[in-house]
């Protein structure tokens, strides 16, 4: 609430609160206003001019201006606000689903993990086993050197020689066989 003191940039009243109900007061030098009278036969007080009121009014209607500008300015804010919470709920919402999908993926990043240590695992058991296989196909293909080197002294030749000698009697007696199964058949033909 508004004092006319603050209105009018006026310094307060050093004299002490008058009631002016006949009998209240306690200031028995109080003149007696008479019942009745009206403000025309009162006359001017001097209690405001018409400059005080023009700038009083003036700053009421700026003030007014002022009001309805902030009114729209929270209208503005409060859709704002509302929007920005709508956003917020649904980014939420999208947090909480990408949470649940980033716990899925973890889930199936630790069954990964277990897969691929069990491999590596089963890679060292691999890697040790073809390390068994080579170093027992070294000693056979030792072994088979060995032989090898036997069998030639034995024939005097190299087994690659004999081999092809061998290969050789094979084909030779198997177009023999080839040319005595013609003849039998030219023979029945005759």
């Amino acid at each position: 609430m508004i004092t006319s003191q603050q209105i009018f940039q006026t310094p307060p009243s050093t004299q002490s609160h008058v009631q002016t109900t006949p009998g209240s007061s306690g200031f028995k030098t109080f003149p007696n206003v008479p019942e009745g009278i009206t403000l025309k036969e009162i006359g001017d007080f001097g209690f405001a001019n018409d400059e005080q009121v023009k700038r009083l009014e003036k700053k009421v209607e700026e003030v007014l201006f002022e009001n309805k500008k902030l009114l729209d300015r929270e209208k503005k804010l409060e859709k704002r606000v509302k929007y920005v919470e709508a956003e917020n709920s649904s980014l939420l919402k999208k947090v909480a689903a990408d949470q649940t999908e980033i716990d899925i993926l973890k889930v199936k990043v630790a069954e990964l993990e277990e897969e691929k240590a069990r491999r590596d695992e089963q890679n060292k058991y691999f890697e040790l086993k073809n390390k068994e296989l080579e170093a027992a196909k070294a000693v056979k293909e030792h072994e088979i050197y060995m032989m090898n080197k036997v069998i030639e002294n034995k024939l005097g030749k190299s087994a690659e020689q004999r081999f092809e000698e061998i290969e050789v009697k094979e084909v030779r007696a198997k177009h023999q066989a080839e040319i005595d199964a013609q003849m039998k058949n030219k023979g029945k033909s005759v």
